[in-house]
């Protein structure tokens, strides 16, 4: 019986191991190609499997997009949370976490892959509800960094659902500049301008004018 489950457990990891090998070269190949352009045989080519291969496991390409960007996100949100617990000073920590989440540079694949995700979402239910449980859980750590810094006195402000939209916006939008290879805009300038953005936001409270 041992000798039959440990089979079973090999064939299992072999399966897995499979599985995010096809994740992690359909990401590539979405983030090259589009996902309109990505036919099997691109993502066949990059895993280095045959066409039957990819379809076994995945047999869509909206379900490889998905799953291709909660592999991604995943693997992000596990350094996030690992490096930014490691980081006593809020503004560092701070300046950390955008640092982490931020575009790398024009045609970033993991941002491309984004805009992928924006895209469909915008016609797909079942893409929009995997955006939006992405999106929360990126809202949720940055709170939490937020939170952290006000209750030692370094961050002031009364809304702080308002100023995590307000900073989550800032680093969105120009990390779509840079992906897209904006001039005049270099990784440097663009964490400099959200850690500009973040400071003159959290330095004191401001009022929400209702009118």
């Amino acid at each position: 019986m041992s000798g039959r489950t440990t089979g079973v457990t090999g064939r299992r990891a072999k399966g897995k191991a499979r599985e995010e090998l096809v994740m992690d070269a359909a990401a590539k190949a979405i983030a090259e190609l589009g996902l309109a352009n990505v036919r099997v045989s691109d993502i066949a080519e990059r895993a280095g499997m045959t066409p039957g291969h990819v379809t076994y496991y995945f047999p869509s390409k909206t379900e490889l997009l998905m799953l291709s960007i909660r592999q991604s996100e995943e693997a992000l949100v596990e350094q996030v949370e690992a490096e930014l617990d490691g980081i006593a000073d809020p503004w560092t920590r701070l300046e950390r976490l955008i640092d982490l989440s931020a575009s790398n540079g024009r045609g970033d694949p993991g941002w491309i892959l984004w805009f992928q995700v924006w895209s469909d979402a915008a016609t797909d239910d079942t893409v929009a509800e995997v955006h939006n449980e992405l999106d929360d859980r990126w809202r949720q750590i940055l709170i939490s960094v937020l939170e952290y810094g006000r209750e030692r006195g370094d961050f002031a402000f009364d809304d702080l659902d308002v100023i995590a939209e307000l900073i989550s916006a800032t680093i969105d939008g120009l990390s779509i500049q840079l992906t897209v290879g904006a001039p005049h805009l270099d990784r440097d300038r663009m964490l400099e301008m959200c850690a500009r953005a973040s400071a003159a936001l959290l330095a004191a409270p401001a009022p929400i004018d209702a009118a």
